[in-house]
């Protein structure tokens, strides 16, 4: 039986770099500019690798083991990541560079058995087999929707995820530690092992992101039914209040009718004024924006936030309550709770807007914030006041819809504006 020589350690440190690089650049980064830091990071792991490929077997898995800590080292070094997270990218990232260079020197002995790794024909076949499998894995990830920012590595997880990696690594090598070269037959072992670890950590990482996903979207859930349960309370109250406000009315008749002096007068013609003010106010146009913006602006007096809004209510009249719910609510809690961090009460502004311009509805919210609000990867903010899932639910509820939202801060003043397509127009482009 042909005896086949041992994969070339270049190659190896290639696929270890190509698949830490893979599984890394999703990942926050601790530090800009990490490109120079990435290459010195490659150079040392190759001329390593490359000078420790002819150790005696008493130092091989020496030698193996501070590999690994190179790659640990530069996720944990370079990504924002706990050294949890790390430990189970490394594992992820070892296997796949096992299986890539495997597969890859195996297709080599079988085609091209008596050329060395450097001929151009080689070569190629590297290329086309590495660009295969971390093509392959790279449309995979990018095709899989993450949670936001990175995934939260549990002990359990990335104990499984290291044990996994060490079992596979090892029981794909007993058959090398034998004095006479490898076989055919102990490659296709090799390949099949590996193979069968990379598709077991990818389907444990599947099973976390749909884990991640799901709590998200029930947190998505929690904020889309809270807003709604405000929006019911806030009706019973504001019917309430204009039942009040009726009966008002028909006292101040009632007086007016029985006495008629000039000062009781001027008296109630304030106060009948005051409700004519109120009543004005909060018509917009669309009754579950004007319930809406009525509690949002009992709660600003009652922290003394000054709130104007100008609002043309029919143009969300193609939304559902709850969509209007978590569009408005949403983003006027978050207001909100941003001016009432704001020390000075003068400084405590709300402005409101609902307009049409070029065939789409406009939604815009502005508060002053005096501190800058930081803005992440996702152009949502990374400052709780402004962020968290209550504004990943209003990107959702707006992108469902075919409109956007975006938010940015300038001169102490944050800005949240909600595009949405003219429910007329829309309908229209359907129809053609």
């Amino acid at each position: 039986m042909t005896m086949l020589p041992s994969i070339p350690r270049l190659y190896t440190a290639l696929a270890e770099v190509l698949a830490v690089l893979l599984y890394a650049r999703r990942l926050p980064r601790r530090f800009h500019r990490q490109t120079a830091v990435t290459v010195v990071w490659a150079l040392v792991l190759g001329i390593f690798l490359h000078k420790t490929g002819y150790v005696p077997l008493a130092w091989w898995v020496p030698c193996m083991l501070c590999a690994v800590l190179l790659l640990y080292g530069y996720l944990w070094g370079s990504r924002a990541v706990n050294w949890l997270e790390a430990l189970y990218i490394t594992a992820r990232a070892f296997l796949l560079a096992e299986f890539a260079a495997s597969a890859e020197w195996q297709l080599h002995c079988w085609l091209f058995p008596h050329r060395s790794g450097f001929d151009p024909l080689a070569l190629a076949l590297l290329a086309a087999v590495y660009g295969a499998v971390y093509g392959l894995m790279f449309w995979l990830e990018r095709s899989r929707p993450l949670p936001e920012k990175h995934l939260d590595i549990s002990n359990k997880a990335a104990l499984a995820a290291f044990v996994m990696a060490g079992t596979v690594f090892v029981v794909s090598n007993l058959l090398f530690l034998g004095e006479s070269p490898a076989t055919m037959n102990v490659f296709c072992i090799r390949t099949l092992v590996d193979f069968c670890g990379v598709l077991i950590l990818t389907l444990q990482h599947e099973q976390l992101r749909e884990s991640a996903l799901h709590q998200e979207l029930s947190a998505m859930d929690n904020v889309l039914h809270r807003q709604y349960e405000q929006y019911k309370r806030s009706k019973e109250g504001i019917e309430l209040i204009n039942s009040r406000y009726h009966e008002l009315k028909v006292q101040i008749a009632d007086i007016r009718a029985q006495r008629d002096r000039a000062k009781q007068d001027a008296a109630l013609a304030k106060m009948e004024n005051s409700i004519l003010q109120y009543e004005a106010e909060n018509k917009t146009g669309n009754p579950v924006l004007d319930i809406l913006l009525t509690a949002k602006s009992m709660e600003c007096q009652e922290k003394q936030i000054r709130m104007t809004s100008v609002a043309d209510g029919h143009l969300l009249d193609h939304l559902s309550t709850r969509e209007i719910c978590t569009l408005v609510g949403t983003a006027l809690d978050n207001a909100i709770e941003s001016c009432a961090a704001e020390q000075d009460p003068e400084k405590r502004l709300i402005r409101t807007a609902v307009y049409a311009q070029n065939g789409f509805v406009l939604f815009r919210v502005e508060n002053y914030c005096q501190k800058p609000v930081e803005l992440g990867a996702d152009g949502l903010p990374l400052r709780s006041a402004h962020g968290g899932y209550d504004l990943r639910s209003l990107q959702a509820a707006a992108q469902q819809h075919s409109g956007s939202m975006t938010v940015h801060w300038e001169d102490g003043w944050f800005t949240l504006r909600v595009l949405l397509p003219q429910a007329g127009i829309q309908q229209t482009e359907g129809g053609e």
